[in-house]
This record gives C-alpha cells, structure tokens and sequence, in this order.
C-alpha cells in the first residue's frame, strides 16, 4: 500500500479467527429478522387500534353528553343497546328506558328487543329489570336472546324481588319458551347452595309452581340437581309438576351417573310424597312396558340401599298398585331368550325381594297379603325354570341380565321355604330339585377337581398365612374366588355342560339334589385328604411303611378332662392345616392317664367334649344364645375370647372334616353369616329374627305406624349398648338430637339392624369363621343353605330311619335272633319321636341321624351283650356309638330300663 511519503506499508491480516456464515446460519438469520419485524408490526397495530378505540370512547363520552331531543334518545336503545352502560350512569339509563317504553314496545321489528335483552345480560342486580322487559314488544319472540341474557343474569344476581320473578315468569309463557329445546339452559346454571343463589333458586320454583317446565331433560347432573333443590323448596303444586317432568326420564338416566349421591336434595326423590306420584304415574299404564321401565330405572336409580327400600316399602304399602303389577305379569307372555330385562319381572322381583325381608312367617303365608302365597308359589315356579334354562341352555354372554337379581331371589325363597315348607314338604324337598335326566345324571367330578385344584392354586399365591391375627383383622380385604376361578375355567369349558353344572352348584345349588350335594362335600374332603395324603390308602402304606410316609403325622395331645377346652386350645390352636391329620389324644383324670387306644371313638370323644365345654359351659361366655336357645358368638369379647371362638370354629371344621355330629344348635343369623364370607358376613334385615325375635317384632311394627304413632314414641337415631362406655350408642351421627319419623323410620330400622348384626358381630364371626376356613374351604359349605349346614354340623333330626338303624348294627355276644334284641327293635319302634332322639343322644352323643344315613356313622351302631343281671341298666359308649344292653329276656324290663336309662343320662357310669 502507497502512503503519502510514496513508501508502503504493510498491513497484517489475521485470516484464521474469522468464521465464515453458512447457507443455514443466513436462512435461520433472515428468518429471526423476518420474526422481528412481524412482532414490531403487531405491537405498533396494537398501539393504533388502542388510541383508535381511546379516541373512540371519548368520541362516544362527548356525544353522550350532546343535548339530544326525546324524538332522538328513543332511537338510543335500539341504534347502541348493552353499549349504553358504559357511558351513561344507571340513573341515565333507567330515564332513558321509561322515556322510550312507547316507542320500544310497538317497535316494528325483533331488533328493540333484542338491544334491550343485551342490557339485561350485563345487569348486576334487578334495579333495572322491571323497566327493561316491561319495554320488549311481546309480538316479537326473541327467545334465543331471552334465554342467553336470563341465564347470564341468574348467573351473576343473588338478589331479586318477586315481582321481577314473576314477570320473566310471564314472558316465558307468553313466548312459549319451553315448547323450545333451549329451554334446558335456563335451568342448567350451578346455582350451589340455596344461601348463595336464592334468587334462581325462587325462579325455578316460580316456574315449576306454573308448570312452566321444560318438555324433556337430559343427562345434565347440574339440571338435576337443580330440579332436586326447586322440588324441594317448591309448594306442593309446584312438586307435582317437577315429578311429571322427572318421571318418564328415569327410563334414560341411572343416578349413579346423573344425581350427585352426596347430595341431600337428591334425597327427596325418594321420600313418600314424590314415590307417590311414581305410583299415580304408572298405575293406569302398567300394560304399557315403557311407563314400567320408567318405574324399573326409578328404583335402579336410588342413590343409596335406604332410599331403594324407602321406594319399595312404599309401593308395596299400595296393594292394588302391586296386585295390578302382579295380573299383567302373569297374564304377559314372559320370554327367557331375550338378553333385556323384562321391566314387570324386574319391579315384581324386586318387590318380592322387600316381601320378603319385611315379612313375618305370619304375614308371608297370608292369602291376603299384598302378594299373597299363591302369586309367590307362581313366581317361585316362574322364576325357577327361568333361572334353569338359563344356565343350562345358554352361554354366559347369551343370559338375560334379569339373572343379576333372579338368582339372589330364588335364593332366599328357597332359604325360607326349608325353613316353612310352603313350596317344598318337610319330608321332600323335591320341588326344588330339577327334574332334568340329563342334567340330574351328569358327572362332573373332574369339573370339580379342577376348581379345588385352582382354588388351592389361587390360596398359595396369595400367600394367605394360616394364623389367627390375619383372619380377625378387621381391615382384612375379603375376596370372592368363585368368579375369578370360573373364568378361568371357562376359556377352555365354556361351552361343556358339565361346567355349566359346576356352574350352577356354585350359583343355585338347590337344583342338585341334597344328598347328591351332601355327597360332593363329602368328596371335597375325601379330595383334600388325598392332597394331604390323608386318605386310607396313606394311612395303610404309612402303618407299614412309615418311613415312606409323605403325609403329616398324628397330631399328639394330653388333655385333662377338667380343663379340655384349654388344654385343646393350647395343642391344637397353631398347628394350623395339620389339625386335619388323625388325633392322638391321651386323656388324663384325678388317677392319671387313662387306658385306650384310639381307633376314633377317643378322637370322636375329645371333639365333642371340647365342643360341649366350648359352647355351652358358662364360665368361658365364648357363646351365647338367643330366645330359642341357638347359639352364636359372644358380641362381649376380647382379644383372648377371639381366640378361643376362632379355635372352636376350627373344632367344628374338624368334626365335618371328620364326619362327627355334635349336638349344637346355632342361630339361622350366625350361620348365613358364615355362608357369606364374600359379602364380608353381611346380614338383612330379616335375619333380626333369629338375633332377636322381640326386637325384630317391634321394628316390623314400626313400618306400620302412622307418623302421629311414630312421633309419640319419642325415638331417636341411639341404641343401649350397656358395655360401651357410654352407655349408648349413636346410629349416625347426632344421631341423639334425630328423632324417628315416618319418612326416616327405613333409615333407623336399617340402622339398628347394620349395628346389631353387623358391627357388633363382626369380630367374633370372622373369628369363628376363620378356624372353620383352616379346615373347611369357604365353597365347600356354600352348596347348602344355613339350615343344611345346620344339618351337616348335628345331623337330620327330623328323619329316624330305625329300620336303617338296624341294617347297620353290629352286634358282640348278642345275634340278630337273639330274644333281647328282637325285644330291644320292637320297644324303640313304640317310642315316641322325643324319646327316640333321647335314644340316639344316650348312644351316640348326637340326638340327631347322620345326613347319609346309619351307614355313614363311624364307628357303626354296635349292641353288646352287658350280662345277665336283670337289675342293671343298660349304658353306652358314646365315643363308639355302642350300646352295652344287659340280657333281660323281658320286653317290659327292657322298655322300662331303657327309659329310665336315657332319661338319666346313664353312660359309663350309672348301673
């Protein structure tokens, strides 16, 4: 480079720092420039449609204050409408509006009122309303506007008088408002509590009180809701109407997904005077299936168990209602093929149901009760076939969802009816029975092994431990395998009749004869011995060969026979599923161990001695009994007592395990508890009777009472309850301060009823129920009613085959022709039937038969020749079931010694 001198001069560049741009980094340059540029744009087309809008609103402010002539302010309103109150004060405004009322009432087209209804939505409170509607031009509906500004305006105003209620009131049915599906969205705002929006709470009320209604609702839960609040506030016209609009819904709609359970309005649906106009609603139309759907979903849509009773108490207080339901049912051709519900069957089945659990033995056999005997005999029979072609025939997705409550139903008819025999007879029950050959003659023994398999299965991986505190935790998660077993069953047997029979042992054993279940219990156990290797064959291989013994080993006890029940308790309460092994119990009195080897008469001895002790000795109050002197866990317990009832539960699992009778009568309650584990032993209201018969007997009468009888007995939600602290016991809470009326009198019988069987009793009977379990699966009980269980645990009392007694006798130094046993055959033939069970306690421990017959007794009856002395009595040996007789030769000797013997009670030790 040339410098001014004529010299050049160098010049250092430094090439290497200087990055150059890529055809990217200029793209991603250009495009950020490209962004700015837009943004600047915005803010500056902000900034102008700002000072635009400034200019313009002080533009408006300064004409609004121009004088204007009253020919030019009427023109106001129309020509700026809701603009107007942001530039004219209210009291402007309210002038503005009386000054145009000529000109906007007879306004030529819709727009004057619509710019009036634009200034109602703005409205902050009713000062201005009165004024604003009274200007619309009724000659022009402008409904769609009307609705909008009215339901904004709800929204935001709490207060408003009633003249400007009952003037929206006025338009709405001028305009014919709710001929509209639009209507819905005036009655659709949240209004909350009545304290925070009384005003639309009036307005709705109003509108109901005017059967100004909408035609239809829809799913909407804030519409109920709302319409729950006005029947609740609303006069009674004001309520008929509300219920005219809500009761053909309930046929679409199922509270559990519309009415907020939690809500205490929601609740008047279900009070008398609303059940009432259900019934008004549909008793002229029960011919007609859709107004019986409608009465179908109402009850479906109870939002709780109290509310569901309240309706069906109700409806079965109106005999001629329910007689009418009762003719079209039976005269309608019922069909089993569809999958719907029948609505007649449903609303009968659910009625019936209520019958049932309010009814006294009395009433229930009645010809003149609401649903005489006669209607349930034919619905019973109805109902049964039904439930039979539906198992049977059909695949499980092909049934009628009728079953959901057809199945419960039958049920509890059949538990009744063992009990009172007006279906069945007390010497057959072979109406229950299915009389299908095919059904009755299939096998299904793999069937059911498979079930105990996955059932065994299904306990080790849950890991349930076989100890006493997991099984009397309260907070215990109690599941029903049943479903989840047969599922798995089905994916491979669904189709295979003799699943669809297992099927039905599970579901609605009754069908399967009850010796043929008595059976298949008794193979259940013979199936857990051979999976415990228990069975005779073990036992013979184990007596040879004990060293090749994979089985458990005798369970070993020395028992006193001044304390057996603790010291079984203490031997036998943590051994767990070993106590299904064979016994080896030593008894020891005040001279030392006693002679005798078992070969199960001691075992038999030492169940029945822990069960006698257990159950029925005073000084432990482990049980105690009801006025029929059934017993059933003590509800006065603690952790020591809960022990003890959970072991004696697992003393009575022994005794089936091993078929030993004992004489024990417990409570119907106690043992359906015990049949509905799954249902976490929930009981009903009708088990009460058997709990307490004197208090089940005054709460039915209370169901009777009119209000004025109700009120005068002063009751309140509280119950006695001499060992709590307290000395009573609140129902619900402040239950003290509540008192029973008739519209809560269901809600207090419930109450009662939840504490009595259910919260009390809990502990103890899951105790109990827990032993019992160690021993005997919960399914294997679950084929029988309580009162065949009843029958598994003492035996038939009502049935004494002497006949088959005598087939299955043996005999030791006496023969079959021997004159004293012919003698003995034919004197207890001429017993009556008392002292003939009198005979089998004194021989046998058990004053009842073995449910299989004599041939099921272990050991068999035995008769042995006890001498010649004429003066002796004959005893027995009840640990093996043996009768020591002397030989009298003397028929009348031998009746009278005989008698005096069993009504002495002499056993080992009377001669």
């Amino acid at each position: 480079m040339l410098n001014f001198t004529g010299q050049t001069r160098r010049r250092n560049v430094n090439l290497g720092n200087r990055t150059r741009n890529t055809k990217k980094d200029l793209l991603e340059k250009t495009k950020r420039e490209r962004e700015r540029r837009a943004q600047d744009k915005l803010k500056e087309d902000a900034s102008r449609t700002i000072q635009k809008y400034v200019r313009r609103h002080f533009a408006n402010v300064r004409f609004f204050k121009t004088a204007f002539t009253n020919a030019q302010l009427v023109h106001m309103i129309p020509a700026y409408g809701g603009k107007l109150i942001n530039y004219i004060s209210r009291d402007d405004l309210q002038q503005l509006l009386i000054l145009s009322h000529d000109f906007l009432s007879t306004y030529p087209s819709p727009l004057g009122n619509s710019q009036l209804l634009s200034l109602l939505k703005l409205y902050q409170d009713d000062t201005l309303v009165m004024q604003t509607i009274s200007d619309l031009n009724m000659k022009y509906p402008t409904i769609d506007e009307f609705l909008d500004s009215v339901s904004t305006f709800l929204r935001q105003t709490s207060v408003s008088s009633y003249s400007v209620t009952l003037k929206l009131a006025d338009i709405i049915e001028m305009w014919g408002v709710m001929d509209t599906n639009a209507s819905l969205n005036i009655f659709s705002i949240p209004i909350g509590r009545y304290e925070e929006q009384p005003f639309a709470l009036d307005f709705y009320c109003l509108l109901a009180e005017r059967n100004l209604l909408p035609k239809y609702i829809d799913s909407d839960p804030t519409l109920w809701d709302n319409m729950a609040k006005a029947y609740s506030h609303s006069r009674e016209t004001g309520q008929k109407n509300i219920a005219k609009l809500l009761i053909p819904n309930f046929s679409h709609y199922v509270s559990s997904s519309i009415l907020p359970n939690d809500n205490d309005y929601v609740l008047k649906f279900y009070e008398k005077a609303f059940i009432d106009e259900v019934i008004t609603a549909t008793k002229d139309y029960v011919s007609d299936e859709g107004h019986v759907r409608n009465l179908m979903r109402y009850i479906a849509s109870s939002p709780n168990q109290s509310c569901k009773n309240s309706v069906l108490i109700t409806l079965l207080s109106n005999k001629n209602f329910v007689r009418r339901l009762s003719w079209e049912f039976f005269h309608t051709k019922f069909s089993a093929t569809k999958t719907e519900a029948n609505p007649l069957f449903s609303v009968l089945a659910q009625l019936i149901d209520m019958h049932l659990l309010i009814s006294t033995d009395r009433e229930l056999l009645d010809h003149e009760s609401v649903i005489p005997i006669e209607e349930l005999k034919k619905f019973t029979s109805i109902l049964k076939d039904f439930s039979f072609r539906q198992y049977w025939g059909l695949l499980e997705t092909e049934r009628n969802l009728m079953l959901r409550e057809a199945v419960p139903l039958l049920n509890k008819i059949y538990e009744r009816d063992s009990r009172l025999h007006f279906l069945s007879t007390e010497d057959s029950s072979a109406y229950w029975e299915n009389s299908d050959k095919q059904f009755l003659n299939l096998r299904f023994y793999e069937e059911l092994q498979e079930y105990e398999d996955l059932y065994r299965e299904r306990l080790e991986q849950e890991e349930e431990e076989e100890n006493m505190e997991k099984d009397l935790d309260f907070g215990t998660e109690r599941r029903s395998f049943k479903s989840l077993l047969l599922n798995k069953m089905k994916k491979r047997l669904k189709s295979s009749l003799r699943f669809r029979k297992l099927e039905i042992l599970l579901d609605l054993p009754f069908f399967i004869p009850f010796e043929e279940r008595v059976d298949l219990f008794y193979m259940f156990i013979a199936l857990d011995k051979r999976r415990l290797s228990l069975d005779d064959d073990h036992s013979l291989m184990n007596t040879f060969a004990p060293w090749a013994s994979t089985g458990m080993r005798k369970q070993s006890a020395i028992i006193s026979r001044e304390n057996v029940l603790d010291d079984a308790f203490n031997a036998f309460n943590s051994i767990g599923e070993r106590f299904k092994a064979s016994l080896d119990v030593t008894f020891v009195n005040e001279f030392g161990e006693e002679a005798g080897i078992d070969g199960g008469g001691i075992t038999k001895e030492f169940l029945t001695n822990v069960t006698e002790e257990g159950f029925k000795d005073s000084k432990h109050e482990l049980f105690q009994t009801n006025d029929h002197y059934d017993l059933y866990p003590s509800v006065v317990y603690d952790a020591s007592k809960l022990k003890y009832i959970w072991f004696l539960g697992k003393i009575v699992g022994k005794c089936l395990y091993e078929h030993v009778l004992i004489d024990v009568s417990f409570s119907d309650f106690f043992l359906k508890k015990l049949l509905n584990y799954s249902n976490g032993f929930l009981s009903s209201f009708s088990d009460l009777g058997s709990y307490d018969s004197v208090l089940y007997s005054n709460l039915v009468k209370l169901l009777n009472m009119s209000a004025e009888e109700i009120k005068s007995l002063d009751l309140t939600f509280e119950i006695d309850e001499p060992n709590s602290p307290a000395k009573v016991v609140d129902l619900i809470p402040n239950g003290s301060k509540t008192y029973v009326t008739k519209d809560n009198v269901l809600l207090y019988i419930t109450k009662v009823t939840d504490y009595k069987l259910n919260r009390r009793c809990f502990k103890p009977v899951s105790a109990f129920h827990g032993g019992l379990s160690v021993i005997i699966a919960p399914h294997w009980m679950e084929m029988f009613n309580s009162i065949e269980l009843q029958m598994l645990i003492s035996g038939e009392r009502d049935n004494i085959d002497l006949g088959d007694l005598k087939a299955n006798t043996e005999y030791g130094g006496y023969t079959e022709d021997d004159q004293t046993i012919v003698d003995f055959w034919e004197v207890l033939n001429t017993f009556k039937f008392e002292e003939k069970l009198s005979f089998l306690k004194f021989v046998t421990s058990v004053p009842q038969a073995p449910l299989q017959g004599f041939k099921a007794l272990d050991p068999k009856f035995g008769i042995r020749n006890a001498g010649t002395e004429k003066f002796r009595l004959p005893t027995a040996s009840t640990c093996v079931n043996l009768l020591k007789l002397p030989d009298y030769r003397n028929k009348k000797v031998l009746k009278e010694k005989l008698l005096y013997a069993i009504n002495s009670g002499a056993r080992f030790d009377l001669s």
